[in-house]
This record gives structure tokens, C-alpha cells and sequence, in this order.
């Protein structure tokens, strides 16, 4: 059978401007390029436009348009939404990739995806479904969501506790669990530090809970004075955390490095001793995911899809309980040796390598076609 053509219609991925938003959909197409020929559509609701715009993207990994819409009030939102995705839609099959099938990621770009005449499939990567989120959906999209996705051939939440709320939610077909993947040509297990280093990756905004981290992080330096932690990424709440770590005492032992391209962050936790993350609410984190492609011990939040992935390879605390955390970070960096880097790491490559997720989404991809 010949390679499907597959057009990922999407809401959130990276740009130039912003390089690391939706990276995880990017991820999802390196997989499926694997064994489909794979074009992107990415729908940019913006402050910055009046009208609807649709051009290809210079230099991008795959044929890439981006469609640009102006935010409106909710209901006028929704229609220029769906106008933009087949405006965009449009476009792709005059260039000459006329997709045997719309691969759509989030329920919103299913919208416009099910006006497309293919067969579809959905990834659902948004936190809104879940309790713990505080933006969660109302009735309006919920029931949205119920109707569109009904046209999915296959909806695929990328964790179980993702795909429970979907069906809380009223959701319903054929729900298949498809996590984020992670690329172990490149995040591959390294020697680590010297016991004591820590890093986290992130958004540096609410979710990702940094503040609770550094609190927690005071509190491992009492105890482990010669500890370290390292923060990659950047966010609207960058400037009030390194105020924070100030105000903490912990100048010298807290490095802020902001955004850093992926090679840069595969060579930093493959010299590190332990991941933390101290989220709020999450569902997938690719962190996650690409830390124990190196073979890192975790010590996260107990919330969302993140148990699914610690399983045995950390620990875990509640959310907003700096007090918690602590305890779990020094019990881990107490007890290093008790994890097998090299095992964490097979573990995440049977689970998410790309050549894993890709053989899935191949299978879901001929069984929607047949």
C-alpha cells in the first residue's frame, strides 16, 4: 500500500516566534512521517489581524501553513475559526496535497477538520478537560466537543486520566491512548552529575507550579546545602520567580537559562542527577517524557496523566505542597542508586520513542482508510 497523505490541522505549533508552543504536535508529525507523507495546517487565532490570512511557511520541517483569524466574542470566534481552517484547507490542496486523511490535533481544529470531506482522527492534548484545571470548559464547548467528535474515526487523548474526563465529559467512539513521543536519537541516558544536581523544564507561568519549587527547594537546602537547580524556559512569570529565588536565599544555587533548543536540553539532563516538576495541573508533559528517555529518576506532582508516566521511575507529592516535595527530592537524592538510569530510559523508548508512536499512529491511520 502506498505512504497515506495525512494533513495534521492543529491549534497550537511551533513558529518563530514562538518555538516551543505545540512542540508536542511536532513530535507527533516527525512520528508519523515515518510512514505517511505528512502536511500541517496550523490555525493562529491572533490580537495582531482584522482579517483571515493563510500563507505557507519558508523553511518549515514539512509543507506548513499557517491561517491567521482575529480573536471575537466566543460565538463569532468559533465561526472565524472554522472560515480560517478551510480557507487554510483550501490552500493546501491548491499547492497539491490533497490529504487522504485530516489528522486533527485538539478538539477546536477538529472543527474545521470535519468540514473537510476526509476521514478523520483527533489527538486531545488539553488540560481543560480536566477537574484540576481552573480554565475548564463550559457547556458550550463541551457540547461542541460531543459533536464534533463523533465524526472521529478514532479519538486518541494522549493519557488514561486525560481520556476518563472525555468521557465524564459526554464524549463517546473510539478512544485509543496515544501519548506525546519523544525522539531517543536524541535524549539518551548519560553519566548524570554528581548526586545533587536538579533540573526542571517548563513554561514559566502558573501551571508548571516554579514557585512551588523553589519554596520546596529552600527547604531541600537546609538539609542538602550543596544542591543545585537548574530552570529551562521562559514565560510571562520569569521575572517574579527570579525575585522569588532571591528573596529565598538561593542566588548561586538556582540558574534561570531560559528557552533552549531540545539538543541543548539533551546534553543538560543526560549530566543530571534528577527531574522535578511541580505542576498544578498537567496531562502529558513531553518533560516527563523526554527526561526518562535519558534515563532520569522523576520526583513530580501527583496530577493529570503524570502518574502514568512516573509509574516506578520517581516519586510523587501533591500539588501546591512545597513541604511534600522537599521531602520527596531529599528521599530521592537520598537513594539515587536505587534507579537504573539505563532501564528508565528502555522503559521510555518502548513507551514513547517516535518509531513506537509512529507504528501507532500508522495502524490508526490504515484502519480509518480501510
Amino acid at each position: 500500500m502506498s505512504r497515506p497523505r495525512v494533513l495534521f490541522v492543529t491549534t497550537s505549533y511551533p513558529s518563530v516566534e514562538a518555538p516551543a508552543t505545540g512542540v508536542f504536535v511536532l513530535e507527533h508529525a516527525r512520528a508519523a512521517a515515518r510512514h505517511a507523507d505528512v502536511a500541517v495546517l496550523h490555525l493562529d487565532r491572533r490580537h495582531d489581524v482584522r482579517g483571515i490570512s493563510v500563507r505557507r511557511e519558508d523553511g518549515a520541517e514539512f509543507p506548513t501553513w499557517r491561517a491567521r483569524y482575529p480573536y471575537r466574542p466566543t460565538a463569532l470566534s468559533i465561526v472565524a475559526h472554522v472560515a480560517a481552517g478551510l480557507a487554510g484547507y483550501r490552500a493546501v490542496r491548491r499547492s497539491g496535497f490533497d490529504p487522504d486523511l485530516v489528522h486533527a490535533h485538539f478538539f477546536l481544529a477538529a472543527l474545521p477538520a470535519a468540514l473537510m470531506r476526509k476521514p478523520m482522527v483527533e489527538t486531545e492534548h488539553w488540560t481543560a478537560f480536566l477537574p484540576e484545571d481552573p480554565t475548564r470548559l463550559g457547556r458550550p464547548l463541551t457540547l461542541a466537543a460531543r459533536l464534533v467528535l463523533r465524526r472521529a474515526r478514532t479519538v486518541m487523548p494522549v493519557s488514561e486520566s486525560l481520556a476518563a474526563a472525555m468521557r465524564a465529559a459526554g464524549i463517546r467512539g473510539r478512544f485509543l491512548v496515544v501519548p506525546n513521543a519523544v525522539d531517543t536519537s536524541l535524549f539518551r541516558p548519560g553519566a548524570g552529575g554528581d548526586g545533587h544536581r536538579l533540573v526542571t523544564v517548563g513554561l514559566l507561568q502558573h501551571q508548571k507550579g516554579v514557585d512551588v519549587l523553589l519554596h520546596a527547594f529552600a527547604r531541600v537546602r537546609e538539609s542538602r546545602p550543596d544542591a543545585v537547580l537548574e530552570i529551562v524556559g521562559d514565560g510571562p512569570e520569569r521575572l517574579a520567580y527570579e525575585g522569588l529565588s532571591t528573596t529565598l536565599g538561593l542566588d548561586g544555587a538556582v540558574a534561570f537559562h531560559g528557552f533552549e533548543p531540545k539538543p541543548w536540553i539533551a546534553e543538560l539532563l543526560a549530566r543530571s542527577d534528577l527531574f522535578v516538576l511541580a505542576s498544578r495541573f498537567d496531562n502529558n508533559p513531553c518533560v516527563l517524557v523526554e527526561a526518562q528517555a535519558a534515563g532520569l529518576p522523576i520526583v513530580a506532582t501527583r496530577v493529570g496523566g503524570i502518574s502514568e508516566i512516573v509509574e516506578g521511575n520517581g516519586l510523587l507529592a501533591a500539588p501546591e505542597d512545597p513541604t511534600e516535595l522537599a521531602d520527596r527530592i531529599l528521599e530521592a537524592l537520598a537513594g539515587l542508586d536505587r534507579w537504573d538510569r539505563t532501564a528508565i530510559a528502555a522503559r521510555a523508548a518502548a513507551r514513547y520513542s517516535a518509531e513506537q508512536i509512529g507504528r501507532t499512529l500508522a495502524d490508526v491511520y490504515a484502519e480509518a482508510l480501510a
